[in-house]
C-alpha cells in the first residue's frame, strides 16, 4: 500500500491541493479561489472539501493518506504550524495547521511556501543531483530557500530563506514590508508591472503605452519586449542585473551550486538571464561564480505542492 500525501500551495488568489504519492508525483488536483480578503474559516472549508474529494480518489486505489502538507506564504513557524503574517491574504497569528488537523484527522505540516517550492526542485527539479542551492521565485513577492548541503535551511525563527528581502539598491522603492530596495520592492511581478506603467508615461511612442495603464500585465509587457520595444526589454535588462547583483552576492556568501529562478517570471527567463548571468559572473569571487549555475525552474506551479509533500512525509516519518 502506498502512502499518499494531501499536498496545498496556498496562494493570495488560489489554493491548490494535490494528491501525492511517495514517488512526488501528483497524481489528482483540484483548485479554489481564496477570495480577497478571506477569512481563515471560509479557506480551511474549501481545503477540507478538496482534501475529501482526492481522499476518495486515494481510497479507490487503496492507498493510505498518511498525512497532510501546507505550503503558505509567511512569515510562519512550521515547528507550531502557525502562520504568523501574511499581507497577501491578511492574516495574523493563524493556526492552519491544527484547524485543517482538527478536521481531517491526519497529522497536518506546515511550510513556507518557497522553502516548499525549493525541496521540490532540490528533489525532482532543476536541482536534483547537487548539494547547496537556493531558489528564488519571482511572483507577486519574491520568495526564497536554501539546501545547505543536502538539507532545507530555515534558521533558528524559520526566517533563513527569505532572499526576496534581501537588499540591492538603499535608494529604491518598497513593497509590502519597509524595506527599499529589497529584491522583492525590484524584481516581482508586481514591482515589474509597476515600473511598466512607469515607463509608458515616460515613453508614450512605446507600445508599452499603446494600451490603458490597467491593461499592462506581466504577459503584455513580455510581449513588447520580444517584440523589440525598447522600453520593455529595458525593464526585463534592469531586472537581470538587479537579480544578479543579488546572486553573486549569495555566490559569495554560500558557495552554492545551483540558483534556481521560478515563478511566474521565470516565463520571460530568456529576456532577463544574459543580464542575470552577466552581472553575477561580473561581482561573484571568480570561483564561485564560476561553480554558480543559475537555471529556470523546471517543476513550475508544481514545485510547492511537490515539495510540501515530501517535506510533510519526512516530518511524519521523524526524518526531520
Amino acid at each position: 500500500m502506498s502512502r499518499d500525501v494531501i499536498a496545498y500551495d496556498l496562494g493570495g488568489t488560489n489554493v491548490r491541493c494535490g494528491l501525492v504519492n511517495e514517488a512526488g508525483e501528483i497524481m489528482f488536483r483540484a483548485k479554489q479561489p481564496v477570495g480577497a480578503r478571506p477569512k481563515p474559516e471560509d479557506v480551511v472549508g474549501k481545503m477540507v472539501a478538496m482534501a475529501e474529494q482526492l481522499m476518495g480518489e486515494a481510497a479507490k486505489r487503496h492507498d493510505e493518506v498518511a498525512c497532510i502538507g501546507i505550503g503558505s506564504p509567511g512569515p510562519l513557524n512550521s515547528r507550531t504550524g502557525t502562520i504568523v503574517e501574511t499581507p497577501n491574504l491578511g492574516w495574523k497569528d493563524v493556526p492552519l495547521a491544527r484547524l485543517v488537523q482538527e478536521r481531517l484527522k491526519r497529522p497536518t505540516f506546515l511550510e513556507n511556501d518557497a522553502n516548499s517550492a525549493c525541496w521540490g526542485e532540490f528533489v525532482r527539479g532543476a536541482g536534483r543531483g547537487c548539494k547547496t542551492m537556493f531558489i528564488l521565485t519571482l511572483g507577486t513577492g519574491v520568495g526564497g530557500g536554501l539546501i545547505l548541503d543536502g538539507r532545507l535551511w530555515k534558521g533558528i525563527d524559520d526566517i533563513a530563506g527569505h532572499l526576496g528581502h534581501v537588499v540591492v539598491d538603499p535608494d529604491g522603492p518598497k513593497q509590502v514590508f519597509d524595506n527599499p530596495g529589497s529584491l522583492e520592492a525590484l524584481c516581482s511581478a508586481t514591482a515589474v508591472i509597476r515600473d511598466a506603467r512607469a515607463a509608458a508615461k515616460q515613453h508614450p511612442d512605446s507600445k508599452l503605452a499603446s494600451v490603458p495603464a490597467e491593461k499592462i500585465d506581466g504577459k503584455f509587457i513580455e510581449e513588447c519586449a520580444v517584440a523589440g520595444d525598447a522600453a520593455a526589454k529595458g525593464l526585463f535588462e534592469r531586472l537581470g542585473t538587479h537579480l544578479g547583483i543579488a546572486c553573486a552576492s549569495f555566490a559569495n556568501v554560500l558557495n552554492p551550486e545551483v540558483g534556481v529562478i521560478g515563478g511566474g517570471l521565470s516565463a520571460a527567463w530568456n529576456l532577463y538571464a544574459p543580464s542575470m548571468i552577466r552581472e553575477m559572473k561580473r561581482r561573484a569571487l571568480p570561483p564561485a561564480g564560476a561553480r554558480l549555475k543559475l537555471v529556470k525552474a523546471e517543476l513550475y506551479d508544481d514545485a510547492g505542492m511537490t515539495g510540501v509533500a515530501g517535506l510533510a512525509l519526512k516530518r511524519a516519518l521523524g526524518e526531520l
